[in-house]
């Protein structure tokens, strides 16, 4: 039998391995300036002709349309929020508004203005404790009615911690003159993420405060030194490092961001709406959300086939006084 030498140029070369590449899952937006024009145009003549009656209507129009235009690995969220469930989240907080007026005309008529005003003082203190629970209550609403591959988003039981997170992190950030900032937002992140889920499956974020300390001190001296133009290359490497670090299953996201971007995309933001007295905000809006989306991946595997549903529950009502108070927060 002949053995082929291994130093002849006719003997066979080993194969090496091929490295499989890694799974990409992409984000999409495919919504257009003029879907979103039309959207908002039925929605203010429906608003003004009903005298409000129809604003609820019109948020839930507005966010089906934005929701079922962002695809994620080739399948598209869909939101399944009610204009009547927000309807008599609404009339629970016109309620609560009136009982705030009456108190105070009622002080006012029988006390003086000063002490009406020292009461409005003390139901803005008594309010003021409630508004991380508002702000987790608005998310998990959100959370609740959107569905991906026809499986509900959720965010689990962990209002008292993001309270807390909120609380302390707010004291320190004053009392460290915003040096504490980033740190307090990086941990009211985790708080989130590691809270948020697609039924059963978890997000985790493995970011560490150490880190974004590093990245927001220097941040925050450029930006100083730099009279605010170094803040768009301090958010786009704060948004890498927490794409980067936050997993889902066994896949970790990545955002092709630069200062640069950030830069471009806010002087058309700002002009685009400026000059074009607003009429601009349905393109602006779409062209964002796409400008952003189309850097966004997760890199990985993720077992779909093991992803079940959950329970996931919310409450329209934090979601109306969230947007009262100005606190909503974006998904």
């Amino acid at each position: 039998m002949l053995v082929a030498d291994s130093g002849s140029p006719f003997a066979p070369v080993p194969q090496q391995p091929q490295a499989t590449p890694p799974d990409l899952h992409r984000f999409a937006f495919h919504g257009t300036g003029g879907a979103l024009f039309a959207l908002v145009l039925k929605n203010m003549v429906l608003t003004l002709v009903t005298l409000g009656i129809y604003l609820p209507w019109a948020k839930t129009a507005r966010r089906t349309f934005l929701w079922q235009n962002i695809e994620i690995a080739g399948h598209r969220l869909r939101y399944h929020g009610t204009g009547r469930e927000l309807f008599f989240g609404y009339l629970k907080l016109v309620l609560a508004y009136v009982v705030f007026i009456g108190v105070a005309i009622t002080a006012r008529r029988l006390f003086g203005e000063t002490a009406a005003a020292a009461i409005q003082v003390g139901l803005v203190f008594v309010i003021m404790p409630f508004v991380p629970f508002v702000i987790w209550g608005s998310r998990r609403y959100l959370l609740s009615r959107t569905s991906w591959r026809g499986i509900p988003f959720r965010l689990t039981d962990g209002a008292g911690t993001f309270a807390k997170t909120f609380f302390v992190g707010t004291l320190l950030t004053i009392l460290t003159f915003g040096f504490y900032s980033p740190v307090f937002a990086n941990r009211m992140y985790r708080v989130f993420m590691n809270h948020t889920g697609v039924g059963t499956k978890l997000f985790e974020y493995r970011g560490d405060d150490r880190s974004v300390f590093k990245i927001g001190v220097k941040g925050i001296l450029l930006t100083i030194v730099t009279l605010g133009v170094y803040s768009f290359w301090y958010n786009a490497e704060i948004a890498r490092y927490r794409a980067q670090h936050t997993w889902f299953d066994g896949a970790h996201g990545e955002i092709k961001l630069a200062g640069v971007d950030l830069f471009a995309l806010t002087m058309l933001q700002v002009f685009g709406l400026t000059f074009t007295l607003g009429l601009a905000f349905p393109w602006v809006t779409t062209y964002t959300l796409r400008f952003m989306l189309e850097r966004l991946t997760f890199i990985g595997p993720i077992d779909y086939a093991h992803i079940y549903r959950a329970p996931s529950e919310g409450n329209a009502v934090a979601d109306g006084l969230a947007d009262a108070l100005d606190l909503g927060t974006a998904l």
